[in-house]
């Protein structure tokens, strides 16, 4: 058997093994039914429907050639940028404040970008702050720091 649109069949391959990870991680938890739904339910069935799809597409990777259907070099450096900025929000959150740790979390996130520009990342992390300050602290009134603890007394 031949691949023949590599795009389709890993992508079908990815989702065959994020549903089976959804399906496997939630069997750990009550099942239930579908009128009492328990709390392995949503991701069990989530996975089925991730592993139907994934079989899907990656037959189709399989049959039908395409043009664009070769994989492109995959840059794990991208990859490693954005995670590590999800890491250093999720770390500096409760220290730092959480207009402090977003402006952070952009920065560092778009250090991933080939397209990296300061004054894009300013503006940014500018109309963020007024949205996650309207939305979380004063629209939703969550207890999260705003700003570092030694500013905020």
């Amino acid at each position: 058997m031949q691949i023949k649109n590599e795009k389709d069949f890993w992508s079908g391959v990815m989702f065959v093994l994020w549903g089976l990870g959804f399906a496997v991680f939630a069997q750990q938890y009550d099942f239930g039914s579908a009128q009492r739904m328990g709390p392995a339910f949503f991701p069990s069935m989530l996975g089925v429907i991730l592993v139907v799809l994934g079989i899907l597409i990656g037959a189709q990777g399989l049959r039908r050639k395409s043009q664009d259907g070769k994989l492109e070099k995959f840059y794990f450096g991208p990859l490693a940028w954005v995670l590590g900025a999800i890491v250093v929000y999720g770390l500096l959150l409760r220290q730092a404040g959480i207009l402090v740790s977003m402006v952070l979390l952009i920065a560092i996130s778009s250090m991933g970008s080939h397209e990296f520009r300061w004054k894009e990342v300013i503006g940014l992390s500018i109309v963020m702050g007024v949205i996650v300050y309207m939305v979380f602290i004063w629209g939703l009134k969550l207890s999260i720091p705003v700003l570092p603890a030694f500013l905020a007394n």
